[in-house]
């Protein structure tokens, strides 16, 4: 007789895969909530600079990095150039700077800024400043109502808006002569949406592996009646119906590229499944099987993803089974505790000579 803990075990797997597999759905619908606030951009150029890339805000960095930042921030707005070397500090900082970035904020006042970094292997650099109007700063950098896109416009006719993707670009413009500043309510937002986002792509596959060997083992224990019921065969199985629940899924709901929807992302799950397998191979011993089947798995999502994607594609396959091996750690434990024991030659033979039930 099964006990009641086994049970439980298997649900609770079940539930939880249910659970992943709709994460990417539910980050989908996390809304983040952008707000258009009128300004003067002459008497907030701080604000300006946090909104557009097109702005940066060279204050920020004398007040956080060392004197030597400073030193050549100063010397490049004084003397209108600086060539020579980067702190250290500083180049990591122009080094991420967009390449729309053609104004700077210092001392409260803005600049024309151009940077050249001279040589990758150094950091070598030339800064040109200028001062520059705050009009004419506003009026190159501000994206006209007119081209502004339709989720852009929505939030400057009501002034919020809650939206549930990132096609809300932030920075200034400007409507009639008018400036407004668009950028979420919350910067956290963003991220924490994005990281969901993420975190949705890869509970999601990894879910329908669970789910996939929650249905398997609660079949094989209903049938068999006993603890430990999973066989290799019965284990290895998991990874083509994770592949088949992941196709009709995708099938059905899925959006994105076909090689995504039915290539890569499956691998995570495929990789996840091969978990239970692996298992059994822990608990039997069966060093020859597991390693077999993990060269295979291994080759195979690789061969997969190149075939799908190319170069890019063999990247994505080696970030799916690291992703998919975390994964399958918990599926491992679940095949180790409820494999079955390796047939031995005594049970093999004492089921062949066992009388039927017509004897």
């Amino acid at each position: 007789m099964v006990s009641a803990r086994r049970y439980a075990a298997v649900g609770a797997l079940l539930v939880v895969g249910v659970l992943m597999t709709q994460t990417f759905s539910a980050a989908t619908t996390l809304q983040t909530t952008y707000e258009a606030t009128r300004i003067d951009p002459a008497q907030v150029p701080h604000e300006v600079a946090q909104a557009d890339a097109e702005v940066v805000d060279l204050d920020v960095w004398r007040r956080s990095d060392p004197d030597s930042v400073d030193a050549v921030l100063r010397e490049a707005i004084q003397t209108g150039t600086y060539n020579g070397s980067l702190p250290p500090e500083l180049h990591i900082k122009v080094a991420d700077l967009s390449n729309r970035t053609r104004y700077a904020i210092y001392g409260d006042e803005y600049y024309r800024f151009d940077l050249t970094l001279h040589d990758e292997e150094t950091t070598n650099a030339t800064i040109r400043t200028a001062p520059a109007n705050a009009q004419t700063v506003a009026d190159d950098v501000a994206i006209s109502y007119e081209n502004a896109s339709t989720d852009a416009r929505r939030v400057i006719d009501d002034g919020s808006v809650a939206s549930d993707s990132f096609a809300v670009e932030r920075g200034l413009y400007v409507r009639d002569g008018t400036y407004y500043l668009v950028r979420p309510a919350n910067e956290g937002a963003i991220f924490g949406k994005f990281v969901a986002l993420i975190g949705g792509f890869l509970f999601n596959p990894i879910g329908k592996a669970y789910a996939v060997s929650g249905f398997v083992l609660l079949g094989a224990l209903r049938h068999s009646g006993r603890d430990r019921p999973l066989t290799a065969a019965t284990a290895i199985a998991v990874v083509p119906g994770t592949v088949l629940f992941a196709w009709v899924s995708a099938a059905l709901v899925g959006s994105g590229s076909l090689a995504m929807r039915f290539v890569l992302v499956p691998a995570i799950g495929v990789v996840a499944a091969f978990g239970l397998f692996a298992g059994v191979c822990l608990r039997r011993q069966s060093w020859a099987k597991l390693a077999a089947g993990s060269v295979t798995l291994g080759g195979g999502v690789v061969a997969v993803g190149v075939a799908a994607l190319g170069v890019l594609g063999a990247v994505f396959g080696i970030f799916g089974m690291v992703a998919g091996w975390f994964g399958s750690l918990v599926l491992a434990l679940y095949g180790f505790v409820f494999a079955a024991d390796a047939p031995t030659k005594e049970t093999v033979e004492a089921a062949v000579t066992a009388p039927t039930a017509d004897e």
